[in-house]
């Protein structure tokens, strides 16, 4: 995966170093954390909003057909994935263009079309509170 990646610190890292101090490899809740963040990213694709619950600026093109913003064919939404390794866990978006979304940024021929940040992955308060939930039910 090409992108954004996320570095996990604060309450949920302790916690995850205990697991893997207790079951010897934490593979099986980093698997879950994903599958989490995973969901969590596609519910949004549909309700338009960043990880901390803020709207998207509507795109032009999703103002045209009358469609959702970054949705057009879904394949942007439908490369949503992750994947565990031994105690890590990436989760991001599988298509080439999806960092140019997520950071906004100019592309095009000759750099002509300037994209405003929609940022798409990411742990705000939400997601970092069900993460907690998930380490607890593994801790329990």
């Amino acid at each position: 995966m090409a992108g954004v990646f996320i570095h996990i610190t604060g309450n949920a890292l302790p916690r995850l170093t205990q697991i893997a101090n207790t079951s010897g490899e934490p593979a099986d809740v980093l698997d879950d954390i994903g599958a989490f963040l995973d969901m969590d990213v596609t519910t949004r694709f549909l309700r338009e909003v960043t990880p901390e619950g803020r709207k998207w600026e509507q795109s032009q093109a999703a103002k045209d057909r009358g469609g959702l913003t970054l949705t057009d064919e879904r394949n942007l939404a439908g490369s949503v994935t992750h994947n565990v390794n031994g105690n890590t866990l990436e989760h991001g978006l599988g298509e080439k263009y999806a960092a140019i979304h997520h950071f906004g940024g100019e592309t095009g021929r000759n750099k002509s079309v300037t994209l405003i940040a929609r940022p798409i992955l990411g742990i705000a308060a939400v997601q970092e509170s069900e993460i907690n939930d998930i380490i607890t039910d593994w801790l329990i």
